[in-house]
């Protein structure tokens, strides 16, 4: 029997199943959102661990994630589907999640498939912080997974730069060379600013705080791996939309879209990386595709995903076919430059491997600029906000040096397995592999229209 006539149709199998969802106000959270409702209709209550703000309930910020422009299209037809999504007040800082018993025992006794993307994505938190969100959070998530009595899949999303230092990162399990129990305990007892004392000694080949408590965190689904059933799933770069719901759906200036914004507005000139480096991207709307339809595959045809019993499932995602170099987007930036609407200042970016270029490039016409339009701000009552914003470029861009200057091979078989055991008429709503075609769309909303162009831009730099 072929793999195919195992696979059930994802929409038929997520019918009626409960879903929980960390992360939702996230990129990928609401992009993971969109497509269950809008791709799987029949799906049973959708469960959001969603944390209150200080002055905003989280009834509220449910309604300013679907607010947005992602959703229009899903909700101008079918607002019902809304409905279907239910916000459980949490933490993934707190024990148990920060949970409230009534709702703890609601997940326990409903939930069929969990998917764990909640995460700070900042490169440079403190390693307290970072490993009581994306290590201890992990754990609390696996904990009240191990609890649910329905559960078929608990999903982990990871990063493909976990484990940097291997020549290709193969989709299996890597140990850490920090025992998780360990780190946790640490951050949880020691005082932090020891802590951020011995950071540097602690990060050994890690770059940074994100990657090492990343990779903490899938040592402990490996290690739960007996228990429930888990699968570890590691996109590279997410990027913006390449079709679904539309091209070009994008909310924030991580990765490549970050130095386009900066030099489309003028803001920034220097940045410090290798021209021939290519990072690898998946799109989200790829990416959100690889996740449900690994989950699925992992709950019902787990042998696809993995061939051995005893090993941890593992994924790993990126366009893996064609090679965006640094240099490549030097040149998508030069011919976009005509939609710099009212840029502060003509649009010109250098990109350069000479850290004394790019240090002097930014001392000597970066920051001047950034002063005088600081006293300007100051001369007519607004406060000054230039100088802050090169500083806070700089050291984002000292920070991602490590990923501009170095290429990381990427493994990514099982993309294509999972892709040939999809039931045929899956293949138009989840089909996870890609052509040059489809890159070719993978060119930001706001970069394509002139004003977008402008507001997306101002709404992070003014």
């Amino acid at each position: 029997m072929g793999p195919t006539e195992n696979m059930p149709r994802i929409p038929e199998e997520l019918s009626g199943k409960h879903i929980f969802v960390t992360g939702a106000s996230g990129f990928m959270g609401k992009v993971l959102l969109e497509k269950l409702l809008r791709s799987c209709p029949e799906v049973g209550c959708v469960y959001l661990l969603m944390r209150p703000k200080r002055g905003v309930s989280v009834a509220e910020r449910l309604r300013a994630i679907l607010d947005v422009p992602l959703f229009e299209p899903l909700l101008s037809e079918h607002p019902e589907v809304a409905c279907k999504l239910r916000v459980v007040p949490g933490d993934c800082c707190e024990i148990r999640l920060g949970l409230r018993a009534e709702d703890e025992d609601v997940l326990v006794r409903n939930v069929s498939y969990v998917f764990h993307v909640a995460a700070t994505v900042r490169f440079d938190d403190p390693l307290h912080d970072a490993i009581m969100i994306n290590t201890r959070g992990t754990r609390e998530v696996v904990e009240l997974s191990k609890k649910m009595t329905k559960l078929k899949v608990l999903e982990y999303v990871s990063t493909t730069y976990t484990f940097t230092n291997e020549p290709i990162l193969e989709e299996r399990h890597y140990a850490a060379h920090l025992d998780w129990k360990t780190m946790i305990k640490v951050a949880e007892t020691a005082d932090k600013y020891s802590l951020f004392a011995i950071t540097k000694k602690l990060l050994g080949f890690q770059p940074n705080t994100y990657t090492l408590t990343k990779a903490l965190a899938e040592n402990i689904v490996n290690d739960a791996r007996h228990d429930i059933p888990v699968i570890i799933f590691r996109p590279a770069v997410v990027i913006s939309s390449v079709k679904e719901p539309f091209s070009g759906w994008l909310d924030n200036f991580n990765g490549p879209f970050g130095v386009w914004a900066g030099g489309l507005k003028g803001v920034l000139r220097y940045t410090y990386l290798d021209k021939d480096v290519a990072l690898s991207f998946t799109p989200v709307d790829w990416a959100i595709r690889g996740m449900i339809a690994c989950a699925v595959t992992r709950a019902t045809s787990p042998q696809v995903v993995r061939p051995d019993p005893q090993h941890l499932a593992v994924v790993n995602m990126c366009v893996d076919f064609v090679r965006c170099t640094f240099r490549d987007q030097e040149q998508m930036l030069t011919d976009t430059r005509e939609l710099a609407v009212y840029p502060i200042r003509y649009p010109a970016s250098v990109l350069t491997r000479c850290y004394p270029y790019f240090w002097l490039g930014t001392v000597l016409t970066q920051l001047p600029y950034g002063l005088a339009l600081d006293i300007l701000l100051r001369l007519i009552g607004q406060k000054p906000r230039m100088m802050s914003m090169y500083r806070k470029i700089f050291y984002a861009n000292d920070a991602l040096s490590y990923f501009t200057m170095n290429e990381f091979p990427i493994a990514t078989g099982k993309m294509y397995d999972v892709d040939k055991a999809m039931h045929p008429d899956d293949r138009q709503m989840f089909e996870i592999t890609m052509d040059v075609n489809d890159v070719s769309l993978t060119v930001p909303q706001w970069a394509k229209e002139p004003a977008l162009a402008v507001e997306i831009p101002l709404r992070i730099f003014f």
